[in-house]
């Protein structure tokens, strides 16, 4: 129905319009082409049946994005989750995962030069020296293969220049940001060239602890602001070209995270802030950048890389890739919990606070290694795809969560006992491998098809050592185990090439993600029964139009998406424990999940020097048949409350989101050129948990950012002032849900600062 409703009536117009001419409109100021790779070979975006969105590098430095927090504010359907700042969690169009153990995998991909990026926390980078970002949405089973359900994020270098290049990038900011990029790039000897970027970045936190104001709870106590940045990388490239027929490409990258926190606010009924005691600070739930933490603790991340790729032309048409990678991912967080618990109950309602004792920490190492074979060739008739991918991946995961005990005032007595989770020492190898293939065929000028399989592999073999933490001994449980899965994913596309202004296509498009094992794991029984694979299959009509002269073009795609088996990582309660229990995590396949809404993307060019652009999602999703498990209950503090999650809204998934960008420039007489922008994006609530609780919820909100530029006349010299969340909208990143409570991660306020960027080329 939704299909039918918009898209007949919107085709029929789109076509009309795109076949008027436009010879009146001047075409001085004409959209740019952008070349993608989407589909294994480079093609005109307006000509690629799939729903991405690109962004070019030097795009991504007109609008000030350094990560791939940028990229999701700015992609329709995409939305990121910071439940730490070593751990994100990506969603396109609802799904997405939050399952972090050894044993499970992400559902939203991140590749890096068309390598696999299987851990969360390797996905944690600065964006700098790169070709461009594409992030395709829905599942692209064929291509892109494992655990590529919910969608690609793929990003692409700059390789070496022949010739020379230098750029270097200063920047400094309130909070004491301050940040140095660079890169040199070109020939090192005949037919050899070398690059070499790297990228540092500081930033003191914007979350202020309040413990030194009340001396007599904290003698001599002092905590550094917590949501701080501290992250360097560095990578080299090296592209040799010994022959006409031969390119080798070597890559190498090194980034380093160190941050304080994660740390949280509590949320309570309604989405508004708990208050602290009055006789502390009656005004704490007014300022979400304030808190009373203790110890943030730590997040670090270490990350290594290396590529290797082949490419040789076997002949004219019939090219031969080899595509190696290792990648190394060391990540660590420390997040104690010896604090005042101000979200909950005081003594005797007085002034003295609860002390929470223990603490959630992890290290998590993976080593993964990759290797695909492919070949292309094809004609002006027929291109066409096939190649075998093999992968594994060693990972080694020690987690703790432990809720520890409740001190009265810091007391030696504790108050209450809570259930003590023990250590969970996890290890998983993960074997992977699988042959697709997939071509388009030009039946006519105008009318193409393309079809597309992959056959996957999975196997997965976990061992569990556990130790008890604290003054517990209970399920403490040791074991190993495998399991394996396999799975076809196909692609139907059919395209229409309606005038040369208007592509139009129908895709059906599959996606697998692979069965697991879920980590921290309350049980025995739990720990070693497998959840199961996730399915899904898209339907998707698009439309990719320019009009007049290539001043509007205008893209659509409506889609309908059919999940089977999600997988739901959640915090439960035993049906029989008392009110204020503290829940255990448990991963269970829903029954289904049923998604559909359409995406508008627009760049206008109205008049000279002016483009506007933008883009709208409105999303409709719902879990199908979904219950919590036999003897569960959501964790809300109350046993009445139904366990009965069909109808409910996915995690992530905002009923509308939408951005506009408005860019102006001004050519001077003395040559420079002074660049106006500014940025407005809005997305609606979206739920974090399946029960659809508004407390444990992220509200609305709106947040503008601000850019003027001046180029210099030479044009080798720029300076821009700007300002991120300009209108100082107080928000969230991430929001979970914790005994009747929200644990909510505040986005940064108002930040501003300038950057100078100099280059040679």
């Amino acid at each position: 129905m939704l299909i039918r409703t918009i898209l007949a009536p919107a085709f029929l117009v789109l076509t009309a319009l795109c076949s008027v001419s436009s010879n009146t409109y001047a075409a001085q100021n004409v959209i740019e082409e952008v070349i993608v790779t989407a589909e294994r070979r480079a093609v005109n975006l307006q000509s690629v049946p799939v729903a991405v969105t690109a962004f070019t590098g030097e795009e991504m430095d007109a609008q000030g994005i350094v990560d791939i927090k940028g990229i999701t504010e700015r992609t329709p359907g995409f939305t990121m989750g910071v439940f730490n700042p070593g751990q994100p969690q990506f969603y396109i169009r609802g799904i997405g995962s939050n399952e972090d153990g050894a044993g499970g995998d992400q559902s939203v991909i991140v590749f890096v030069d068309e390598v696999y990026i299987g851990r969360s926390a390797g996905s944690d980078f600065d964006l700098f020296d790169l070709e461009r970002v594409e992030v395709l949405r829905g599942p692209q089973g064929t291509l892109f293969g494992k655990n590529v359900i919910g969608g690609a994020v793929s990003l692409i270098s700059k390789k070496p220049t022949a010739e020379t290049v230098m750029k270097f990038e200063g920047t400094v900011g309130n909070l004491d940001e301050r940040s140095l990029r660079g890169l040199i790039s070109g020939e090192i000897a005949e037919n050899v060239y070398g690059k070499v970027s790297f990228s540092s970045r500081r930033r003191d936190g914007y979350v202020e602890s309040r413990i030194d104001e009340f001396p007599e709870f904290f003698p001599d106590t002092s905590v550094d602001d917590q949501h701080d940045i501290n992250t360097d990388s560095i990578r080299t490239g090296l592209r040799l070209t010994p022959s006409d027929r031969l390119e080798i490409n070597l890559t190498a990258n090194y980034s380093t995270m160190d941050r304080a926190g994660p740390t949280y606010i509590s949320i309570g009924p309604g989405g508004i802030p708990y208050n602290a005691n009055a006789s502390l600070d009656a005004n704490y739930g007014d300022n979400i950048h304030k808190n009373f933490v203790e110890d943030p603790g730590s997040s670090e991340t270490d990350i290594f890389g290396f590529t290797a790729r082949f490419d040789y032309e076997l002949t004219d048409s019939i090219t031969f890739t080899s595509l190696t990678s290792f990648r190394n991912v060391d990540s660590e967080q420390d997040w104690p919990l010896s604090t005042p618990n101000l979200s909950a109950l005081f003594v005797s309602g007085g002034a003295v606070p609860l002390y929470l004792i223990g603490n959630n920490n992890y290290t998590d190492e993976s080593d993964t290694f990759t290797h695909e074979f492919r070949l292309t060739g094809g004609n002006d008739k027929l291109f066409w795809i096939g190649g075998l991918y093999y992968m594994t991946e060693d990972t080694d995961r020690f987690e703790t969560s432990s809720v520890g005990l409740l001190f009265a005032g810091g007391g030696g007595v504790p108050g209450n006992i809570p259930g003590i989770e023990p250590g969970d020492d996890q290890g998983n190898e993960t074997t992977s491998y699988s042959i697709f293939g997939q071509f388009t065929y030009n039946i006519t000028d105008a009318l193409a098809v393309t079809l597309g399989g992959r056959q996957s592999y999975d196997e997965k073999d976990i061992t569990r050592v556990g130790t008890p933490s604290y003054l517990s001994a209970n399920r403490n449980f040791n074991f190993r185990t495998d399991e394996d899965w396999d799975a076809f994913t196909g692609k139907f596309s059919l395209e229409w090439q309606a005038t040369n202004d208007a592509f139009m296509y129908f895709t059906v498009s599959e996606g697998y993600k692979a069965g697991g094992f879920q980590g921290l794991a309350a049980t025995e029984l739990i720990a070693i029964t497998p959840f199961d694979p996730e399915e899904a299959t898209l339907y998707e009509i698009g439309a990719k139009t320019e009009w007049f002269d290539n001043r509007l073009r205008v893209n659509l795609a409506v889609f309908k998406t059919d999940y089977s088996d999600l997988q739901i990582l959640q915090l439960l309660v035993e049906e029989a424990a008392p009110e204020g229990t503290g829940g255990q995590l448990i991963t269970q396949n829903a029954a289904d999940a049923d998604i559909q809404g359409y995406e508008l993307e627009f760049v206008i060019a109205p008049i000279d020097n002016l483009t506007i652009s933008g883009s709208y999602t409105h999303l409709d999703t719902e879990f199908s048949d979904f219950f919590t498990p036999a003897g569960f209950r959501p964790p809300d503090g109350g046993a009445g409350t139904s366990g009965d999650r069909t109808g409910n809204d996915l995690r992530n998934a905002p009923d509308a989101a939408y951005n506009i960008l408005a860019r102006y420039r001004m050519d001077l007489a003395n040559g420079g050129t002074i660049t106006w922008q500014a940025d407005w994006r809005h997305k609606d609530i979206v739920y974090q948990d399946p029960d659809v609780f508004e407390w444990a919820a992220v509200p609305e909100y709106d947040v503008l950012d601000l850019r003027v530029s001046y180029l210099w006349p030479k044009g080798n010299l720029e300076t821009t002032l700007w300002s991120r969340n300009a209108n100082d909208e107080e928000y969230f990143l991430h929001n979970w849900p914790l005994q009747g409570s929200g644990q909510a991660t505040p986005a940064p306020p108002r930040t501003y600062g300038l950057t100078v960027t100099w280059q040679y080329n």
